[in-house]
Order: structure tokens, then C-alpha cells, then sequence
């Protein structure tokens, strides 16, 4: 069965307008988080405190409610340079920081890359996140041999919360 993606790029509560600066301009903070998001009661895991409002902004628009991180790791990347994290469910998402446009926007490439061993790409794209944005992309299982196990939800953060 071929998993549809729901690319969801919704850039959430906007921060400060020096929040999540870059150290040098050659370079940029991304955080990557996977987050099994589900249906269930409304709870948001504590370990998610620094994106809870944009959270609560994304809740609004979809059927999620109740979000668990999984995992997290925060690259300090050059320009052009790729970071991948590994996901539940055998897969990994690869991200890389493209460019820098003078409204302090970062454009990153994303790629979402299925099962091992083929690593088939499930989502190839660009996103623009802003100073202390973050984007949502989500859309497959959580576990792909349990349909009920909840979504994998994988938050982009730009820059230092």
C-alpha cells in the first residue's frame, strides 16, 4: 500500500523578529523533531514545550490532539550542507539549509525517505521558514504495520527556541 504524504507546511506562531538568529550567516540552527501525533485526548508532551503554541496553532486545522515526542536533534549547518535524522518505522528525513533571503527566511530542502532497505523518497521538496519558524510535514504512519499506532509528525524548527 503506498502511503499518501500530507505535506504540511504550516508555518506556525510567529516569533520574535531576532529570535533563532544564525550565529554567523554562513551558517543555521535546525531543529528536527518526530512527534507521534494521534487523535486521543488533548495533551501536548512537556519535551515539546518550545513549539507547544505551534502546535496548538496546527492542532486547530487538523484532527490531531494529543503529541508525543520521539526523538530530536538540532544541526548547526552550513549552507548547502546536509543533516539526516533517522525516524521511526525504519526511515529518516534528510534536511539542508539552501539560502538565506534578506528577510532572514531560510530556505530548506527537504527530504523524506521511506523504509530501509530501499530508502524510496516518499516527499522531495523546498520549504521557507522564517526566524524561529516552524514548518509541520506529516501524513504517514507512525508504524507502518499498525495502521492504529497514530501519524509520525516531524516538526523543522529554525533556529534556537
Amino acid at each position: 500500500m503506498k502511503a499518501v504524504i500530507a505535506a504540511l507546511a504550516v508555518l506556525a506562531a510567529e516569533s520574535g523578529s531576532d529570535a533563532g538568529t544564525a550565529k554567523d550567516a554562513s551558517r543555521v540552527r535546525i531543529t528536527v523533531r518526530a512527534i507521534a501525533a494521534t487523535g486521543g485526548a488533548e495533551w501536548t508532551d512537556p519535551k515539546l514545550a518550545p513549539i507547544a503554541p505551534n502546535l496548538a496553532e496546527f492542532a486547530k486545522d487538523f484532527r490531531w490532539r494529543n503529541f508525543r515526542l520521539l526523538s530530536e536533534d538540532t544541526f548547526d549547518l552550513a549552507y548547502q550542507s546536509a543533516a539526516q535524522m533517522e525516524l521511526p518505522g525504519s526511515r529518516s528525513v534528510q534536511v539542508t539549509p539552501r539560502q538565506l533571503s534578506p528577510d532572514g527566511r531560510i530556505k530548506v530542502h527537504l527530504e523524506l525517505l521511506g523504509e530501509h532497505p530501499s530508502h524510496a523518497r516518499k516527499l522531495h521538496t523546498d520549504y521557507s521558514i522564517q526566524r524561529g519558524g516552524t514548518i509541520f510535514v506529516g501524513g504517514l504512519r507512525l508504524d507502518p504495520a499498525k495502521p492504529d499506532a497514530g501519524t509520525l509528525l516531524v516538526a523543522i524548527t529554525q533556529g534556537a527556541e
